[in-house]
């Protein structure tokens, strides 16, 4: 009897201080559910193939002719390059005109767009998704396509470019969870949670429509929020602060104005004056 109370009460304090230290070390949370999320679907293939097989019915997979469907995807690419082309106007901004855009904090800037850039961009879309041949669902036998069902991590199959794994509409739609990192901290949680939100309805349509399976999305997610903390701890936290006050500087003179002394408005003195960042 006295046994019952002790295991009915939950994770002990070593466990406890375990979840707390990996909370703690997002980099390594993420390179952890990188590893367990790919442990899982290699040796469970059939994991990939019943999830998959759930959107497809005698029609192949009808989400994919849905008109509200094929918007909510046009939407999510829409979103996607309305993110770029306002970093990448913010950016310009920071050399044309850099008293109109004094309150943006570079260093939220360079971590936006180095994430979005490094993350959907390099890692996912220009690298594993050229060169890991995965088909998509609807590309095989098992979905009325023509190559066979293929493993993620594995650089074979049927598919030349563009590729299932992973995805990249996923990966951008987690992206957003960096944004959320830089909003104000009254804010943070909420904006977490709606970026989660967006990436779970982007990718659960991007499944039902037979472009991914569900271990292209979840490792994309993985892999993209890995990047995102690791440039988040390069940039926002150990970037020195005189290093920012300096590029800053000289993206002022870069677009024709002369940037003042270290200690004046372009050096560290304004950057000083940038709202904190995680």
């Amino acid at each position: 009897m006295t046994d019952e109370p002790a295991a009915a009460s939950g994770p002990g304090p070593a466990d406890r201080r375990a979840r707390r230290r990996l909370a703690d070390r997002p980099v390594l949370a993420c390179l952890a559910a990188t590893l367990a999320v790919s442990l899982l679907f290699l040796a469970v293939p059939q994991l990939d193939r019943t999830v998959t097989a759930l959107f497809y019915g005698p029609d192949g997979f009808a989400a994919a002719s849905n008109p509200g469907l094929v918007g909510l995807r046009l939407a999510g690419r829409i979103v996607t390059r309305i993110a770029i082309i306002g970093l990448v106007v913010l950016l310009l901004a920071k050399v044309l005109v850099p008293d109109r855009v004094a309150r943006v904090p570079l260093r939220a800037l360079l971590f936006l767009a180095a994430s979005l850039a490094v993350g959907p961009g390099l890692a996912v879309n220009l690298t594993l998704k050229q060169y890991w041949h995965r088909p998509r669902p609807a590309e095989t036998d098992l979905y009325g396509g023509d190559f066979p069902f293929g493993l993620p991590w594995m650089p074979t199959g049927g598919c030349v470019a563009d590729c299932s794994f992973p995805s990249a509409e996923a990966s951008a739609a987690i992206w957003w969870v960096a944004v959320a990192l830089v909003v104000p901290a009254r804010w943070r949680r909420a904006a977490t949670v709606a970026a989660l939100l967006w990436a779970a309805v982007i990718s659960l349509n991007r499944i039902a429509f037979g472009g991914h399976y569900l271990s292209d999305v979840l490792i994309a997610w993985c892999l993209t929020l890995t990047l995102v903390f690791v440039l988040r701890d390069l940039i926002l936290i150990r970037l020195p602060e005189p290093a920012v006050a300096c590029l800053e500087a000289g993206l002022a003179r870069l677009g024709g104005r002369r940037g003042g002394p270290p200690g004046g408005e372009t050096g560290p003195g304004r950057a000083d004056r940038e709202p904190p960042l995680p």
